[in-house]
């Protein structure tokens, strides 16, 4: 009875009250209906709120403002709330600054936790200037509000402005004691900012900051910002240093600490310390995730390590881990860089929802292996499928038409980017400069690095090896001139690029020129591919014994490509002393590799040395190397299939189904090159046979199988390209040149080093290769 009296009493008080402030609000006249009346919209306010609230959280942000105007409700602080984390999610600028004017005009708008919220909603919306307006605005800021703008600048890659501001928070904090101090997000920010600008100066400095104010790396997000810092920097020993102090470590600092030895080329770190992980995983409950995963998965990549590799997919089998796309796409790649481009198939076919990441990683996996028909099919499915094929995927098909030069699927590739305006973007625009020169034909490669509205390093570079592969020197003297003077610095790889050009020209003072240049430039690292280009400029050059001292004065262990040059020289200018002292060389740094064997023996063959030529074949068979045979094919488009089919063809090959009219064109060409004074050159044939057998031989090479069966095949007057898996022998050269003059046509041969483009008897390479 007490509890009921009570109840009534509280009931009526606030019935009381409520009548009697409503009476003094309205000059003290007021009824009990007018109270009722009023509690009942508080409810309904109460009521309507709670829907725009609920709209908020399934993020119908449209639904909500419209509710919110169209009942005339004010806003409160909770809904306010709502609709600005509504916008955020949705990224929403608009009607997230709609939502702001209301909260100014509520007042709201002073409230602290509203304007981190805020500042956070115009970082996310990528509106650094409203962010920072609203930043400005507060008088009294809290760490939580300076985190959001860090934060914001860091997310919108203004990393200097994040610093920057990080910097002014340290002098207030030093001016105003403790506050504003920073904290765990504050240096997770910055240190950010540091890695991604790679100072590494200014994050050692933060370091210690934090050291001075006492902070714990045993804790994750400390430990694991600096772990990720120090390895982005490259300095994974630092980065290592911080990981073992960590006392206590979930699945972050393992992440960043693996991914970083992943980034820096440590990739046996990588699979040591995952074994580490999986070791203290299974009694401290810490399983690896797919973040994980993928870094390990790269590093069997590039180790090559496929049954590593093939662990870890029973790894994530087994363990039920969700195979998300990244992961997919990792392991795809994975699979290709280890030549089981097969099984990265099947992994792809079993992805249910593939995005564009998933279908480049596949197109690269088969640009890897080099199937080019398999990665232009897999291209028009792609098309097919509905999904658009975005830049990389471009980037992904076209050097594949460059490596097997087929140009006709090259430019299909490139009307598609004229369709879709993606000649615009700079990295496709120097896939398509790559891939013209590849395939001889580098005017078109020039008209389009010319129409570049925008050109990097990339694309000069790109243009600069495209003329150097065709022996035009001058236009790549010329070129790196125009790029310097547009303010580009070139780089390590646009010197090879250089120095190779002057080497299948024979410009040695220029490339002396171009080297000596290098050793003053600070920026530059002379590597040991600009030592070969130079061995091989001196050699080309007939300078073989200064070749010789520039190798024993390499401040760098030469390497094979470097020996390599020399002995490819000693077969030019046939030196069998030298050849016979570097191919020592060669064969303890690469004894598997047949091709220096070949030039070893192609020495002796051509100086008559046949005792010796059979010693090779001997030291050839017992190591169970075999000669690679001499391939080179055409592309021409078959009229009955309405398509274009590559036709390959090895020397001595009769396989063909048009091999009898092949045969017949090359006696009849013959012939006439006979009429006009050809000689067959037989010392370029390495068999101790007769020389009617050289002469037969020399006839049936792959080359000029190639050559016969484009005249066929084509029209008159239309150039013939062919390309050859070896150099070009020395007697194709010279036929190639009366063959053209005989069919009065252009003959553009892409050996493993060059271009030669025959014309009225004539090479581009002037004899000089």
């Amino acid at each position: 009875m007490l509890l009921l009296l009570l109840k009534w009493h509280r009931h009526h008080y606030k019935e009381d009250t409520l009548l009697l402030f409503v009476r003094l609000v309205h000059g003290g006249h007021a009824s009990h209906k007018q109270v009722r009346s009023r509690r009942n919209e508080d409810t309904n306010t109460a009521a309507l709120r709670a829907q725009v609230k609920t709209l908020c959280n399934e993020n119908r942000l449209n639904e909500a403002l419209k509710m919110m105007e169209g009942t005339g409700i004010a806003i409160d602080f909770d809904t306010c709330a709502a609709l600005v984390q509504a916008c955020t999610n949705s990224q929403a600028l608009a009607e997230g600054k709609q939502v702001h004017g209301h909260m100014c005009s509520g007042g709201l708008d002073k409230k602290p936790f509203l304007r981190v919220k805020l500042v956070n909603m115009y970082a996310i919306c990528g509106s650094m200037m409203h962010a920072q307006q609203v930043f400005d605005d507060t008088p009294k800021r809290s760490v939580l509000l300076w985190n959001a703008m860090i934060k914001g600048y860091v997310r919108n890659g203004l990393y200097g402005e994040a610093l920057s501001l990080y910097n002014q928070m340290l002098q207030l904090q030093n001016e105003r004691g403790r506050q504003p101090e920073p904290d765990n997000h504050t240096f997770s920010c910055v240190l950010k900012a540091c890695a991604e600008l790679s100072a590494l100066k200014q994050g050692k400095v933060i370091h210690n900051n934090m050291l001075k104010m006492g902070f714990d790396f045993g804790t994750n997000l400390a430990g694991n910002a600096l772990i990720a810092f120090y390895a982005k920097c490259g300095k994974t020993k630092d980065a290592r240093q911080v990981f073992d102090k960590m006392v206590h470590r979930d699945v972050s600092p393992w992440d960043s600490m693996i991914a970083g030895y992943a980034q820096n080329g440590y990739y046996d770190e990588v699979l040591e310390l995952f074994h580490q992980m999986q070791m203290q995983s299974e009694s401290a409950g810490m399983e690896p995730n797919m973040f994980t995963i993928s870094s390990v998965l790269h590093s069997c990549a590039k180790l090559a390590d496929v049954s590593y590799g093939k662990k870890i997919h029973q790894y994530i089998t087994k363990s039920g881990l969700q195979m998300d796309v990244f992961a997919a796409t990792t392991l795809i790649d994975m699979y290709a860089n280890c030549n089981c481009v097969e099984i990265s198939r099947q992994v792809f076919d079993k992805i249910p929802q593939k995005d564009v990441a998933l279908w480049n990683a596949m197109l690269a996996g088969y640009a890897h292996s080099g199937n080019f028909n398999e990665s232009f099919r897999l291209f028009c499915e792609m098309q097919l499928s509905g999904l658009k094929p975005s830049p990389v995927t471009i980037t992904s098909v076209l050097p594949v038409c460059g490596h097997w030069a087929v140009l006709q699927y090259g430019k299909a590739i490139h009307a598609y980017v004229l369709r879709q305006s993606f000649d615009a973007n700079v990295i496709v625009g120097s896939a398509l400069i790559d891939m013209y020169a590849k395939c001889g034909v580098i005017d078109i490669a020039r008209q389009v690095f010319d129409r570049m509205s925008e050109r990097d390093i990339v694309s000069w570079t790109a243009m600069i090896a495209g003329c150097g592969l065709h022996g035009r020197s001058q236009d790549v003297l010329g070129l790196l001139k125009r790029m310097e003077n547009a303010g580009m610095k070139p780089d390590h790889i646009t010197f090879v690029a250089v120095l190779s050009a002057c080497s299948h020209v024979g410009l040695v003072s220029e490339g002396w020129h171009y080297f000596e240049r290098m050793s003053c430039d600070d920026r530059i690292t002379i590597g040991v591919e600009h030592y070969a280009c130079m061995v091989d400029l001196l050699g080309r050059s007939g300078h073989l014994d200064e070749a010789y001292n520039f190798i024993k004065r390499m401040p760098l262990e030469p390497n094979a490509a470097v020996w390599g040059a020399l002995l490819g020289a000693c077969r030019i200018h046939c030196n069998i002393e030298l050849g016979q002292h570097v191919a020592e060389h060669l064969f303890e740094l690469e004894p598997e590799n047949e091709g220096y064997y070949i030039l070893l023996s192609n020495i002796y063959a051509v100086l008559g040395r046949w005792d010796d030529v059979a010693k090779v074949r001997i030291m050839m068979k017992d190591r169970g190397l075999k000669k690679k045979p001499g391939c080179s094919w055409i592309e021409v488009k078959d009229k009955r299939m309405n398509k274009v089919c590559v036709h390959a063809f090895v020397g001595g090959d009769k396989s063909h189904p048009e091999s009898d009219k092949i045969y017949a064109m090359l006696e009849s060409l013959f012939r006439q090159m006979r009429d006009m004074g050809y000689v067959p050159h037989i010392n370029f044939v390495l068999d101790d046979v007769e020389d009617t057998e050289k002469e037969r031989i020399l006839l049936s090479h792959s080359e000029k199988l190639a050559i016969a069966f484009g005249i066929i095949k084509t029209c008159p007057g239309i150039a013939i390209r062919i390309t050859k898996n070896l150099r070009i022998c020395g007697d194709c050269h010279i036929a190639t040149k009366f063959i053209s003059k005989i069919v009065g046509r252009e003959i553009i041969v892409r050996d493993m080093n060059r271009f030669h483009c025959f014309k009225d008897g004539l090479c581009s390479c002037g004899d000089y290769w």
